[in-house]
């Protein structure tokens, strides 16, 4: 079975990193912000687009996500890159993140999985609709103990999250 991991891409890579190290996918799918200064660079971006901050000052340049995490021919830019032109429209995030996880399910040997922990407040917010909307487990990359509420810091882990509640 191919496991398939699905994430929104914001200003940190860091989580991101840690998402998919921790699931190991086979494949990763970014949905990322288009235009100049999104978050696609952060996927797709020359030499050493990701950013280590410190305040406001970075402290060190790293290589694009799937280099990073070696996915290597695993990647393919035309098939695991949803661009979103305008990351703050609900129903633009929604519609992209369904689209993706609909027709991943027609393959019935995928086994596919969602972190939401990047992007706008949108674009997790569409991705978590859409995992729901879907049945498709939900995952969120966390801090031990969050007491940065700016951004991520070193050391966080992915865990599962419960989405048993009841629906109206």
């Amino acid at each position: 079975m191919s496991k398939i991991l699905i994430v929104t891409i914001g200003g940190s890579f860091q989580p991101i990193v840690t998402a998919i190290r921790s699931l190991q996918p086979d494949r990763v799918i970014f949905i990322a912000s288009d235009g100049d200064k999104g978050s696609k660079s952060q996927v797709i971006g020359a030499d050493t687009p990701c950013e280590v901050r410190r305040g406001a000052e970075v402290i060190e340049r790293l290589p694009n996500i799937p280099t990073q995490v070696e996915l290597r021919d695993k990647f393919q830019q035309s098939r695991d890159l949803i661009l979103i032109k305008n990351p703050d429209n609900l129903r633009e995030c929604y519609l992209g993140a369904t689209k993706c996880i609909r027709e991943l399910q027609q393959n019935p040997d995928a086994e596919i999985l969602a972190d939401y922990t990047g992007g706008t407040k949108t674009m997790s917010a569409a991705l978590v609709l859409a995992a729901v909307d879907c049945g498709i487990p939900l995952y969120l990359t966390i801090a031990g103990a969050r007491e940065n509420l700016i951004k991520f810091e070193r050391g966080e882990f992915t865990k599962q999250v419960d989405t048993s509640f009841p629906r109206a």
